[in-house]
């Protein structure tokens, strides 16, 4: 893929994780037993309103405090925790352990903790590999470093960024700030950096994974199982990993490099490595389809299964362009790069229907265009009329609309009734069901 300049309408963060681990909690009854055992054990501020705080680990239930975390005035932890700002704390969901960020402006740094009955017990975090440490390790004169906690995931691990910012020497210099985001695995008194990526990790729904634990019924992975439920059983976690991929620019020119795919509630990160050149995208998978907005324009691919691997065919077009260009990303040790994907007629006047929070949006939608390449006219509620990207693939169609992206394929009902039914992502990072029903 050859992407131009960044555009405004890349809406969402880049990447997260989706390592399996040895503390996934897969069921809600294990979820919430678990975090009983551990939810009345917090590090709490003993005096907000002073001026050097104490920090102390404390039950909330009875009151009784265990030790002293961090009294920076008398030089006290019961615990060894040093630190030259006020820390932060992030629990993971099942209360069994402790993120804790510390450190100084310019040197920021992490710590771990495990509950051992009623006190702490450092676990180690390991530093990053040389391999791994080489877009930080890049930067010779650095004005700060550090490590900063993200959050705790659905699967157990903790995510971490590790960040490096260059120091400026002239006023003309635009300063570097790169960033590798780890995942940590936990286990017992062991901890583990099980992943690594340059690109930068999607925000979790808004609501759906609270700290302490979420109620039954509306964990993160009760979520991700619905959603692959609903998609035809097809996980798209089956396409993580880093995978070749070849393609066709619009001159028609070949290129070759490598698209890492990572996953997250459902949502799918590229980041492509052409040559030097690196590019990013997002978006959904819909059945067997995957619509990805990119950094400068829309991508549309369809899964296909082989006995060594899969492989993900499809084409691309660039911002603005009406040609679609093809691409194809091989999974395992699939070598299926072409395809035949006959047209399908999907042109046509529709009404979008979109699920959210507080009912249901409407608007107009008119399709015209080619065979791949479509010009797609939004009009919503107040009559306003976008003119929107658009890509098909057989019977499966992505749309960059004026508030994301949908993501929809072919249905047709008991009565031969024909509409198009699936997701949308907004710029926000929420996702809503879609459908698109003929226009009265």
């Amino acid at each position: 893929m050859n992407p131009g300049a960044p555009s405004p309408f890349l809406f969402l963060n880049h990447r997260t994780s989706f390592m399996k681990t040895k503390i996934l909690l897969t069921s809600a009854v294990v979820f919430l037993a678990i975090a009983t055992t551990f939810a009345t054990l917090d590090i709490v501020q003993t005096s907000p309103e002073m001026e050097e705080p104490v920090y102390v680990l404390k039950n909330t239930d009875t009151g009784k405090i265990f030790g002293t975390f961090w009294d920076r005035a008398n030089d006290k932890s019961d615990y060894g925790f040093e630190s030259s700002i006020s820390p932060t704390f992030v629990w993971s969901p099942d209360r069994a352990y402790v993120a804790v960020g510390y450190g100084n402006p310019r040197a920021t740094a992490v710590c771990l903790y495990r509950v051992v009955g009623n006190s702490l017990k450092e676990v180690a975090i390991p530093a990053l590999s040389t391999e791994q440490s080489e877009p930080i390790d890049a930067i010779a004169d650095t004005a700060a470093t550090g490590t900063d906690i993200v959050r705790w995931q659905s699967d157990g691990t903790l995510l971490l960024r590790f960040w490096a910012a260059e120091e400026v020497k002239s006023e003309d210099q635009v300063q570097r700030e790169p960033s590798v985001w780890a995942d940590v695995e936990v286990n017992g008194d062991k901890a583990s950096i099980v992943g690594t990526s340059t690109m930068e990790p999607s925000a979790p729904p808004a609501g759906m994974f609270p700290n302490p634990a979420p109620p039954a019924g509306e964990t993160l992975a009760t979520q991700q199982a619905a959603a692959s439920a609903a998609d035809e059983s097809f996980s798209p976690d089956r396409l993580v990993g880093v995978h070749p991929v070849t393609g066709k620019n619009p001159d028609g020119t070949s290129y070759q490099g490598t698209a890492e795919i990572r996953v997250v509630n459902g949502v799918v990160g590229i980041e492509w490595k052409i040559g030097k050149t690196i590019s990013h995208g997002q978006g959904l998978m819909v059945g067997q389809t995957l619509g990805i907005a990119l950094d400068d324009g829309l991508a549309i691919y369809r899964f296909y299964g082989q006995s060594e691997g899969q492989s993900l065919i499809g084409v691309w077009s660039g911002a603005g362009s009406e040609k679609a260009n093809h691409e194809a990303i091989l999974i395992g040790d699939a070598d299926m790069t072409q395809a035949t994907a006959d047209p399908v007629p999907i042109n046509g006047k529709f009404v979008s229907l979109r699920e959210v929070a507080d009912g249901q949006i409407e608007s107009s939608v008119t399709i015209s265009g080619g065979e791949n390449a479509k010009v797609v006219r939004w009009t919503d509620s107040d009559g306003k009329t976008t003119k929107c990207q658009g890509l098909a693939l057989s019977e499966a169609l992505a749309v960059l609309t004026p508030t994301g992206l949908s993501m929809l394929t072919k249905h047709v009902d008991d009565h031969g009734g024909v509409s198009f039914v699936g997701r949308a992502l907004s710029r926000g990072g929420q996702m809503s069901s879609e459908s698109f029903i003929p226009e009265p």
